[in-house]
């Protein structure tokens, strides 16, 4: 760069081509600004990955204790299913455990005749009509449900942070060789 001996005057346009100290720190805190930005979403982005992980994790330990407890009382009575059972699954997953419970699955259908009479009311039929051969046994099917079905649920859960997360899942086992009495 070649020197020369102009004087500047204020109020005239000054001849350099480089940026001023100011512009060049503005700029600079623009950049550490957008920088420290880009890495906080990096990390959020990485922590919740890894929340996500751990959810994944136990969604499949608890579909797996659910398919053990329905291999081992496939053949047995409903009965023989204990109400509770917990434990810690093996060295490769220690910070996850769970719990099973059990209980007698309850689905009343009576409220289906219910709601077939109320049908019948609002009609206002004089007449007595018979009843249909359904709303007659559905007693007796609701019965049937109730003592040949069980509600199993596993519970796993895992350390998160200072707190513990869980998930649940539930599913039913039939006895398919209860008898139906009609």
């Amino acid at each position: 760069m070649i020197l020369k001996n102009k004087k500047w005057i204020p109020g005239q346009a000054r001849d350099d081509s480089g940026l001023t100290l100011v512009e060049v720190i503005i700029a600079m805190a623009i950049f550490v600004t957008s920088f420290f930005v880009l890495i906080d979403a990096q990390n959020l982005n990485i922590k919740n990955s890894a929340t996500s992980k751990k959810g994944t994790i136990a969604t499949i330990l608890a579909q797996q204790k659910l398919n053990e407890m329905l291999l081992q009382y496939r053949e047995k009575p409903l009965s023989e299913i204990p109400e509770k059972e917990e434990g810690k699954f093996d060295e490769k997953y220690p910070s996850y455990r769970w719990e099973k419970t059990s209980q007698d699955f309850h689905y009343d259908l009576s409220f289906l005749v219910d709601m077939a009479n109320a049908g019948k009311e609002e009609e206002g039929s004089e007449e007595e009509e018979p009843q249909s051969p359904v709303m007659t046994y559905l007693p007796k099917i609701s019965d049937f449900i109730q003592k040949s079905a069980k509600e199993i649920t596993v519970t796993v859960y895992w350390k998160e942070g200072s707190g513990e997360r869980k998930v649940t899942m539930t599913t039913h086992l039939f006895n398919y060789k209860q008898q139906v009495a009609l």
